[in-house]
């Protein structure tokens, strides 16, 4: 705690020797001007310096908070930096640092029946999702959101670390989202739509490397009848390729509709050049003799505006088979299927204010019984029967932060004025579903669902060169990790429940 402290300190002696204080609320262009550098030709602009500063009371909740950790206790996020334009060239370094307490906390619990732990083995096998980032204090600084980018008429080449969303979703996006730090990569991109006769388009293709954490999982020397249930991961990197496209079509001016795709594999079985072409599988299926099959995720999208009613519709629809035939996905869409719609509308007033309406649900579960009581590596999202580490840069996932086999449903109001808001969200999240039908329906036992009831004061305002953005959570947990202890014959009775506070302070202040 005392890095923490120290760095916040840091943070606004910087501020302060800028010799700029808190005046009059004004607002603010939220992008710099770029500003010359004499006889060079070069332009460059300060980014804004930011901080934040979170509080979690029991036990990790929330995501899409980038290199930021889920972890108990205090911890400190902050990120700074600059940007230079030259010619065809953009070069940005905006490094990220992480200091976090990583307090223990009650994860999965010892008193469990050891063929829960076994069936929970069965998932952490196939995926690095761990409870806790060690027992240590976390401290790490990466490169962030650096990149650097060469532009030849409307192409763009970029060597990254910095983060990518994918697809029109707010709070969970199937295949891309910042909900684990940026992984270095390399990508092309058109610098503007490309026009065609049947409308625009928009494209990117990626390859990079993902960081394998080593993360240890709860009780890693827990046996099963005599078996070590936990299965050593190799230390071998893996490689990500992804294509993501967007078309607008010509005669329906307010629809967007895209496709994204992922791949990852281990690099020593990336053979060949035309494993290197970003666009592997479809609806068709893989050659079964492959030594070691990848994790493929392909998803289509759709947003829909109408600006009539100051609204907008949107989804995500993806899948994770690996092996289907086009006949086979037209039969049973539904097998390996994950969906996130989306709902937002403005409300427009008199006044110079305007409310403003958000709801979002994602389903992640699996939903067929074959696929549910499978035997060997369960077919979850994000899991990787081969590639072990799963869908996963650094212990945290790529694509939706609820995980494996979950589902979340978000509704929020918000107040808006300019770059102003006072808002409210309401959350539930089921944390994996797969793992509890696996495990407990078989023995008839339907009361032990893990849920969490978030709901968030949000707040966001402008000071000048200053944005400031206080969080305010309270969460309610029923069934804690899955965990009900029964000392008596009363079948419906409370599992293990839990509730706590988690506050977070943002600050950006403008350079």
């Amino acid at each position: 705690m005392g890095k923490i402290k120290f760095f916040t300190l840091l943070y606004f002696i910087v501020i302060v020797a800028k010799g700029q204080a808190l005046g009059q609320a004004q607002f603010v262009d939220s992008i710099p001007l770029y500003k010359p550098i004499a006889r060079t030709g070069i332009q460059f602009k300060l980014l804004p310096i930011v901080n934040k500063l979170q509080y979690v009371g029991d036990h990790p909740y929330d995501w899409n908070d980038g290199v930021m950790i889920t972890a108990k206790g205090w911890q400190q996020y902050m990120n700074a930096g600059i940007n230079l334009k030259w010619k065809q060239f953009e070069l940005q370094i905006a490094p990220e640092f992480v200091a976090a307490q990583n307090l223990s906390f009650e994860g999965f619990s010892e008193n469990l029946a050891s063929v829960h732990w076994r069936d929970y083995y069965r998932f952490q096998n196939f995926i690095e999702q761990p409870e806790q980032y060690g027992i240590d204090q976390y401290t790490h600084l990466f490169l962030g959101q650096s990149f650097l980018k060469y532009s030849f008429k409307n192409i763009t080449i970029s060597l990254s670390t910095a983060n990518q969303w994918w697809g029109p979703t707010k709070r969970n996006a199937l295949i891309l989202s910042n909900n684990a730090g940026g992984f270095p990569h390399l990508s092309i991109t058109n610098k503007k739509p490309l026009q065609t006769k049947i409308g625009t388009f928009n494209y990117e293709f990626v390859w990079g490397l993902l960081k394998n954490g080593n993360w240890q999982p709860p009780q890693p020397n827990k046996t099963y009848r005599g078996i070590k249930l936990y299965v050593t991961k190799p230390d071998t990197s893996r490689m990500f390729q992804g294509m993501n496209v967007n078309y607008s079509p010509k005669w329906f001016k307010n629809l967007t509709v895209g496709i994204s795709q992922s791949y990852v594999q281990y690099s020593n079985q990336v053979l060949g050049i035309m494993q290197f072409v970003p666009i592997k599988n479809i609806v068709h299926r893989l050659p079964n003799d492959l030594p070691n099959k990848p994790i493929i995720l392909t998803a289509f999208n759709f947003n829909y505006q109408l600006p009539a009613a100051n609204a907008v519709f949107y989804g995500e629809f993806g899948w994770n088979l690996n092996q289907t035939s086009f006949r086979n996905w037209v039969l049973q869409p539904d097998k390996g299927m994950g969906s996130v719609l989306g709902f937002s509308k403005m409300f427009t007033t008199t006044k110079k204010y305007y409310w403003e309406f958000l709801a979002e649900m994602t389903n992640l579960q699996l939903q067929t019984k074959a696929e549910q009581f499978t035997t060997g590596a369960p077919p979850s999202w994000y899991l990787g029967a081969d590639v072990v580490q799963g869908y996963t840069h650094n212990g945290q996932l790529l694509g939706a932060g609820i995980g494996p086999g979950a589902t979340s449903q978000t509704i929020e109001l918000n107040w808006r004025k300019a770059n102003n808001r006072i808002g409210l969200s309401v959350e539930r999240r089921l944390h994996n579903n797969d793992f509890y039908v696996f495990s407990f329906t078989n023995s008839g036992d339907f009361r032990r669902w893990y849920v969490d009831f978030a709901t968030t004061l949000k707040i966001d305002w402008t000071f000048g060169r200053w944005d400031i953005a206080p969080r305010l959570s309270y969460i309610q947990t029923n069934n804690y990790n899955w965990w009900l202890f029964q000392p008596q014959d009363i079948y419906f009775i409370p599992g293990l429940d839990k509730q706590q506070f988690i506050g977070q302070l943002n600050l950006r202040y403008h350079l």
